[in-house]
Formats: C-alpha cells, structure tokens, sequence
C-alpha cells in the first residue's frame, strides 16, 4: 500500500463527510464546526469554499450531476454548487438544535438515510460538551416522506451498504460499536440489528466507506487511523495516519481506488501540524460507486 499523502491542508475543525463527484472530478467535504463546504478539483488543484451559517454534517450525490443533497444541522437541503442556489427539502429531525443531524448516505435504491444526536455545536462553531443517547436512524424518500428505523444512539456514525445489498452498517460512537442490519432492497428497509463489531481499539468509530469486496473501512477518532474490517466483523488491516482524529473517508479518483479522509482539528494532541487536513490513500481495492438520491420529477 502506497504512503499516505495530504490532498488539501484545510485544518478543519471537524472535517466530515468526504464525497468524489465523478462528473466534477472533484472531492468535496464539510467542515461541521466550521460550517462551510468545500471543493478539491484534483486536475487542477483548485479549492473553493462556501459558507452555511450552521453544522453541514453530510454529503449526498443526486441524479441531477448539478444538485448535491446537504445535510445540515436543521434539516436537509438541496444544492447547486454553479450557482449556489439552495432549497429546503426536509427536516428529519424534531428536536433541532437540542439535536442535529450527523452522518448520512444514500442506498441503493436512491433513498437517503441520515442520524442525528445531540448538538455538540454552539451558535459561534465552538464545541459543547453533551452526554445522553437522543439520536435516531431516520429514512427520507424522494417524496420527502420521512420515518424513524431506530434509535437510542449517542453520535450516529457509519452508514453503509455491503455491495450485494444485503447488510446496512450503521454505527455509534458513544457506544463503540457498528451494527449490522439485514437490508431489503425491495423496499429500503432495515431489520434485525446485531453486533458487528463493538469494543474495538483504538478510538471510537466515526464514518466508514464500503469497498467492492464487501469490506468496511472505518474511520477511528482518537485513533489515528483507518481499520478495514472483514464481512465476518474481524480485523483485516489498520492504515495509520499522522493525526489522531480520523472523522470519515470515501472512495473516488478516476478507478475510485483512492481513499479520501477526512480529520479534526478539534481535540488534536500537541504537535499534530496537519489535524484537520484531508488525506489520500491509494489502497489497491476499489470503492463501490457513490449512490445517487433520487430527485422525484420536477425538482
């Protein structure tokens, strides 16, 4: 496996939801804390950045090239990075700002699933301490509908579907553990949640991404690195990184053999020069291909 390299020293404060848009041939990715996103155009190296005014948690293609689906803190939006444009779509959770969404990410039938939990964020972007386990595993169909598949999380963490489409992962890291669930793509839904793997060293687990042979790469805050984890739940190898808080990380590039990930500034150990940078990993296994959220006719 090649070195591990710096895409972009973008020293977010809680850098998330890395995302590789092939028809942009771009990585783009949220800075939670520092409400803004951000876009990396490999050929070029040109990085541009735009402002929120809130948590940008996560990150979602569409079948409209021109349209990203964003996960705020409030709610979901729909966004045209051209123009800037920016619509209201949805609002999973009730509670905001006693809670706010965190990770999400679109199944294979283009249907989007996000979690939320309590809002760590102050209005300025400073961290908040928060304890409990409010969150919840929400499911938003094209048609805007919204519905809740469980709940009980502390930070809802890694969502992710094994390539034939059998097993949704989703996580938490209060707990650390990730989950396995049985998923019916007839119908986008999830049922019999079992342990997958719990415990773990070192960190807690954060986002994951999925490759093509069915293995989850999981993301280790406060563990200073990456862990790619068998379909069995066992370990089948670590990739250090030179930073302690590994939030999330994506496959992309033209073979979508690359890892993309995503660090924290926040809570970095003395002496870490690049927390908060984004990482690229050649890692000799291809990613699946990002799913699309299904824009319902007319939007």
């Amino acid at each position: 496996m090649s070195s591990v390299r710096i895409l972009d020293d973008s020293k977010n404060i809680v850098g998330e939801s890395p995302l590789w848009h092939p028809e942009h041939a771009s990585v783009y990715w949220t800075d939670v804390n520092g409400f803004k996103i951000q876009r990396y155009v490999l050929q070029s190296r040109q990085k541009t950045s735009w402002d929120f005014g809130e948590p940008v948690c996560a990150l979602s293609l569409t079948t409209d090239p021109e349209c990203l689906l964003v996960a705020l803190g409030s709610g979901l939006i729909l966004w045209r990075p051209s123009t800037d444009q920016r619509s209201d779509f949805a609002n999973p959770e009730p509670n905001w700002p006693y809670n706010r969404l965190n990770d999400g990410a679109t199944d294979p039938n283009g249907v989007f699933w996000i979690g939320s939990m309590r809002n760590n964020v102050a209005p300025d972007g400073s961290n908040v301490e928060v304890s409990g386990k409010t969150g919840s595993l929400y499911r938003v169909l094209p048609d805007r509908r919204v519905s809740v598949w469980d709940a009980g999380f502390g930070i809802t963490n890694t969502l992710a579907w094994s390539p034939d489409q059998k097993t949704f992962y989703c996580g938490c890291s209060v707990s650390n553990a990730i989950y396995a669930y049985d998923y019916d793509a007839k119908d986008s839904s999830i049922s019999n949640r079992r342990p997958f793997l719990s415990g773990t060293k070192p960190g807690v687990p954060d986002g994951s991404a999925m490759d093509e042979e069915g293995y989850l790469w999981n993301c280790r805050f406060y563990g200073a690195c990456v862990l790619r984890i068998c379909p069995t739940g066992k370990l089948d190898k670590i990739v250090e990184l030179p930073v302690s808080n590994i939030t999330n990380c994506a496959f992309g590039g033209p073979s979508l053999a690359t890892l993309f990930v995503t660090t924290a500034s926040l809570f970095a150990k003395e002496g870490e020069d690049h927390a908060g940078a984004v990482f690229e990993i050649p890692v000799g296994v291809r990613g699946m291909p990002t799913n699309r959220f299904c824009l319902a006719q007319g939007r």
